[in-house]
């Protein structure tokens, strides 16, 4: 009988040294760990708790991470807005252009303006001149954003431009109608005025042309995940034509769409030798303006394979080449992937330094 006594109150002993530990060690924490509190009635008796117990206001780096992380999705805004950059640029002019600016001098700034005179020389069937203003108005449609007017203007200049029966023109009208079709996403449509683009300048047998185009198609390959097919037409067939027509520009930018086409597929270290093959050409035939861009594209693959040392190099020329040629746009993308490097590396102050960059860049250009 005592012993069965004995253990139930060994028992309770235990359990109430067990409570005092317990409420002794919750004495020992402190109620502001932060610090924060600097007075504190302890004969306070009003309703609420003894003391609110606040946490700790939040570090640089964790508003920092946030806010990178807000921004994350306006990559793609980023992104679309720096290949509409490259549209504008590489929107053709047709071969009339000089003509057309002579006998309509100046040309209309203004919606009313622009249908009038292109009214006017249809009706006078001044095809020539019709076709050569409304490319012009394509072209000016496309630097305020009006890719679909854009687009329209194009097709009424195609076919003013085959009453014509100007072949070189009809080819320029039909790239600058691909191009925003590849842009627009209508593949479809896009391939089909490439396609006759290319057989025309075989016809014509403008071998730049051809290579031109063939890069084209080979965007418009990948687009519809044929990579295969898209990695040939510029391996075996474009970058040979540059090579014969020493047009080493267009070839350096064949490299560069080679490039991207291997990213689409996660292929990064492809991409890099091609990429590293652009840089050298680019260095040794002396054109600055592409540095830039084939910096950043090795950049972001780097990030990819988390080599984020040598990205970061990349970015910082990148970033240098990028503000010489003011391609703000360019800038924007690069200080957003160097504050991401540099969180990771918990550069904190340098991570801030960018997103401040970031944020001027982002007001003036959005």
């Amino acid at each position: 009988m005592q012993r069965s006594f004995f253990i139930p109150i060994v028992s309770v002993l235990v359990t109430v040294f067990q409570v005092d530990l317990v409420v002794a060690q919750r004495q020992e924490v402190p109620l502001d760990p932060a610090g924060f509190v600097t007075k504190y009635d302890t004969e306070f008796e009003g309703v609420g708790p003894k003391v609110y117990v606040l946490p700790a206001p939040r570090t640089k780096e964790e508003m920092l991470t946030d806010t990178f992380a807000e921004i994350l999705s306006f990559q793609d805004s980023i992104q679309q807005a720096m290949v509409y950059q490259r549209l504008i640029a590489d929107f053709k002019s047709t071969n009339n252009e000089g003509l057309v600016k002579t006998i309509v001098n100046p040309l209309p700034q203004d919606e009313l303006g622009w249908n009038t005179v292109i009214e006017t020389n249809i009706q006078q069937e001044n095809h020539g001149i019709a076709y050569g203003l409304l490319n012009e108005y394509a072209n000016q449609s496309l630097s305020i954003e009006q890719i679909n007017r854009a687009i329209a203007l194009l097709e009424s200049a195609l076919q003013q431009a085959n009453k014509q029966e100007n072949t070189r023109d009809r080819g320029i009208i039909q790239s600058n109608l691909s191009s925003l079709l590849i842009y627009s996403k209508n593949f479809m449509e896009a391939g089909n005025y490439e396609e006759a683009y290319y057989q025309q300048a075989v016809k014509d047998k403008s071998i730049v042309e051809q290579a031109e185009s063939l890069v084209k198609i080979a965007k418009i390959q990948a687009q519809d995940k044929d990579f295969n097919s898209a990695e040939n037409t510029i391996i075996r067939k474009a970058i040979p034509l540059f090579n014969r027509s020493k047009h080493y520009e267009g070839k350096l930018l064949a490299w560069q769409e080679l490039a991207s086409i291997y990213q689409m597929q996660n292929k990064h270290t492809e991409a890099q030798w091609f990429l590293i093959q652009a840089r050298d050409l680019a260095e040794t035939k002396n054109f600055p303006n592409e540095l830039a861009e084939i910096e950043y594209m090795l950049a972001s693959s780097k990030i990819i394979q988390k080599n984020y040392s040598v990205a970061k190099k990349e970015l910082d020329r990148a970033n240098n080449l990028a503000r010489k040629e003011n391609n703000k746009l360019l800038q924007l993308a690069i200080v957003e992937k160097l504050g991401r490097i540099n969180m990771i590396q918990r550069n904190i102050d340098d991570a801030a330094e960018n997103l401040e960059h970031y944020w001027a860049l982002r007001t003036e250009l959005f």
